[in-house]
């Protein structure tokens, strides 16, 4: 893929409180996003409290992802477009994000090495953990799959559609799009980190967090290079659609009996095609993953350094992440994410509405 240069700019003088206002900008956003995502906590708890027992289980469930997807996703992308001038009167339009670029195959066909380096991370983080905790179960904790198990098929095909439809198509307009392109200017290693940490950040719990970060700054990487965001749309949509396709096989009477319950003497004949092939699905994955991270190794050493902006690129990336951390919205922002991970105000939102009883 040919490699795409920043914008230049005149002198240090004239960047300098560009730059700061493109920070203060981007923080407002990144504190908007946790706003948003204590609306949606207090909007589901009241849902889910108003819905217990009068609801399917099912129905809830596909409820509470509706509304966690307008506050954490729809809404903050239409937001996005706005405040950074895609939408409006004098509006860019979205159009220009979603170009195909004429690299776009060669682009989407580095997924196997997006995957395997992100997943690499993910291991990481389970073995880790799993050193830390002294529990002897973490399964559960890290697998965030193996919590969709309770809502039937039905709310394994909406959460399909919400991982393979719905979070690639709004996430990469928020973070490879709207954040990336706002810091582009200042150095494409600074908008390739920033967005992706934000990127990992985002997802709000530490068995994501990581992974999620490195798939960010790949994608990032891919977007910078193409200049557009169809290929890591496509690439996002691919990722997800795994752990979709791991949902759906889980949700099966059979898989669940041989994998969750552990009763395979439970399972007719018939029906213990779905656990083979879940097994052969499984194993798939993890050569996909080792077969991955060594092409992303291999990728990493083949890496060019992107052209710094003539003038200001002088100025060190380590300066320029803290004048964007330093912002008010951005330190409201950080009190907000170790809120967030910690699960403070969840605890007290969810007693308040459901009572201390």
């Amino acid at each position: 893929m040919p490699e795409e240069t920043t914008m230049t700019v005149n002198s240090g003088e004239d960047v300098l409180p560009a730059y700061k206002k493109t920070a203060l900008l981007v923080g407002t956003y990144v504190m908007l996003l946790f706003l948003l995502r204590y609306i949606a906590v207090v909007v589901i708890t009241f849902a889910d409290k108003a819905m217990d027992g009068s609801v399917p289980y099912a129905e809830s469930y596909i409820a509470e992802l509706s509304l966690s997807a307008l506050f954490l996703q729809i809404l903050p992308s239409v937001i996005g477009a706005f405040m950074f001038g895609y939408l409006g009167k004098n509006g860019r339009g979205i159009k220009c994000l979603y170009r195909i670029p004429k690299s776009n195959t060669r682009a989407v066909g580095n997924f196997t090495a997006v995957y395997g380096f992100a997943q690499m991370f993910n291991l990481i983080t389970i073995i880790v953990t799993y050193l830390l905790t002294s529990r002897a179960d973490i399964t559960k904790k890290l697998n965030t799959v193996a919590d969709q198990t309770s809502a039937g098929m039905a709310g394994a095909w909406f959460m399909f559609f919400m991982l393979v439809v719905i979070a690639p198509v709004f996430e990469e307009f928020m973070f490879r799009g709207v954040i990336l392109n706002a810091l582009k200017p200042y150095g494409n290693g600074l908008s390739i980190f920033v967005s992706g940490i934000l990127f990992g950040v985002f997802h709000g719990n530490f068995q994501q967090c990581f992974y999620t970060a490195a798939a960010g700054i790949a994608l990032g990487y891919i977007a910078n290079v193409t200049g557009s965001i169809f290929p890591t749309t496509i690439i996002h949509a691919i990722m997800n659609g795994i752990g979709g396709v791991i949902v759906l096989l889980m949700n099966t009477p059979s898989v669940q009996e041989y994998i969750l319950n552990g009763n395979p003497e439970e399972i007719p004949d018939s029906d213990m095609i779905w656990v083979a092939f879940y097994g052969i699905f499984m194993v798939s994955v993890l050569i996909l993953i080792i077969v991955g991270f060594i092409s992303a190794v291999m990728k990493i050493k083949q890496i060019k350094r992107y052209k710094t902006p003539k003038v200001w690129g002088e100025e060190k990336n380590s300066r320029k992440v803290m004048m964007l951390v330093c912002t008010i919205p951005a330190l409201l922002s950080l009190i907000m994410v170790i809120d967030t991970y910690g699960g403070f105000s969840r605890a007290l939102i969810s007693s308040l509405i459901y009572g201390n009883s």
